[in-house]
């Protein structure tokens, strides 16, 4: 993208206009959640100020138009991800919600392998943590390397002991290396296997094709890709969503009950249960349309160019240590690092008091990883269409002056 195009966009971002003690925010966070742009503020206003009401359920005007909006929004994220039908898009909280939906619901036993990999954010660690620590999955970790990448060997000699369900990153949260999904898809299909993918940091980066990568379940949260809070996507293919029981049932879940028994709804609806967030639903429809509209593959390059020069920039200093690859373009548009004899929590705090730059410190929901290799809490940059070249100078001069006043 050329600089006119980011500041066309930065136009449709009424958070980058606010002062903040005479200057601008530097929105750096945006691994955690994105700003959200006018046309999708607006298209939230626009629904709640026509129609509110049950989607489903109520026949009225109002209630029509809740459903088609549901039901358009389901057929954009279908589009934007690949999937061969809107009964495959499950409306959830986040992603989070979306992982913990195939921990609850998936049939397996006790002797039934789970594989995830060391590099998991905490909402793909923990359910199966815990369904192991109840006796009622086998959890096992293969270990990634950041700098050699993802072992598709070690992982063939997983498969090959007996794997139920692979579970694993898309790109990882604090180091932004990406997992050979469609590799690791072929290989444990091949031996039996189903693969759910936390796709929560690529939807705004890579171009989804469901189809092409042979997830069978795949999730992700719109607010780190432009969209609302409180509204994220369970892709669950035809023949593995029939293999699911739903852990939450209630209103709109259900044909007919009884006071003995219920006949279930057809997915996705059956996994759906009370009132849907149709509000969050048009926020979500607006910001695929919005991010299609710039191109996902013009927001992977600009952001890459982005890490690449404030890579270049900080690099120089030796107490400051990069986590993940040297290589920027393998860290998409995520910039870690800690600094030697500096608090990460102080570091962040002085970036945002003295030039507004908003960083995430801490571990990152990735707290087993950094425990198991002793690496302290650190400063996470990461990047998104509406940042600019010369927000990436401030953050390199800043932190300059910084560390050339402990030096």
């Amino acid at each position: 993208m050329t600089e006119q195009d980011v500041l066309c966009i930065r136009e449709d971002f009424p958070q980058l206009k606010r002062l903040i003690g005479e200057k601008p925010p530097i929105y750096l966070d945006n691994a955690c959640t994105t700003l959200r742009p006018l046309p999708v503020i607006q298209a939230v206003v626009d629904h709640q100020s026509r129609t509110t009401s049950c989607h489903g359920r109520a026949y009225h005007r109002f209630g029509r138009e809740a459903t088609e909006a549901y039901a358009g929004a389901r057929e954009a994220v279908q589009g934007f991800i690949g999937a061969s039908s809107p009964g495959e898009i499950l409306f959830v909280r986040n992603a989070t919600e979306g992982l913990n939906l195939v921990a609850r619901s998936l049939p397996m036993t006790p002797d039934d392998v789970v594989l995830t990999t060391n590099l998991e954010h905490n909402s793909n660690l923990l359910p199966w943590q815990r369904l192991a620590r109840a006796g009622r999955v086998n959890h096992r970790i293969l270990p990634v390397d950041l700098q050699g990448g993802f072992d598709l060997q070690a992982l063939e000699g997983e498969l090959q002991r007996g794997v139920r369900l692979v579970s694993l990153f898309h790109l990882s949260n604090f180091s932004g290396i990406e997992a050979p999904v469609a590799e690791v898809c072929e290989m444990a299909h091949r031996h039996g296997a189903l693969v759910l993918v936390d796709g929560a940091q690529s939807v705004m980066t890579r171009e989804i094709r469901v189809d092409q990568l042979g997830a069978d379940f795949f999730v992700f949260s719109l607010h780190k890709m432009m969209g609302p809070t409180g509204i994220g996507v369970l892709f669950a293919r035809r023949e593995s969503l029939d293999t699911l029981s739903p852990f939450l049932v209630g209103g709109d879940t259900v044909e007919d009950a009884t006071y003995e028994d219920c006949v279930l709804e057809k997915p996705p609806e059956r996994f759906e249960a009370g009132v849907a967030n149709v509000d969050g639903a048009v926020g979500a429809q607006a910001a695929i349309e919005y991010v299609q509209a710039i191109g996902v593959r013009r927001i992977h390059d600009h952001v890459v160019g982005l890490n690449r020069m404030a890579t270049e920039g900080l690099k120089r200093f030796d107490r400051l240590h990069i986590i993940g690859p040297e290589d920027a373009a393998r860290r998409g548009s995520v910039l870690n690092f800690h600094v030697d004899g500096l608090d990460s929590r102080g570091l962040a705090r002085v970036l945002d008091d003295r030039a507004n730059i908003m960083v995430r410190y801490g571990k990152h929901c990735a707290h087993a990883w950094f425990n198991e290799e002793g690496v302290p809490e650190s400063v996470r940059v990461s990047f998104a269409a509406y940042n600019t070249e010369g927000e990436v100078d401030t953050l390199i001069r800043t932190l300059s002056s910084l560390l050339a006043m402990i030096d």
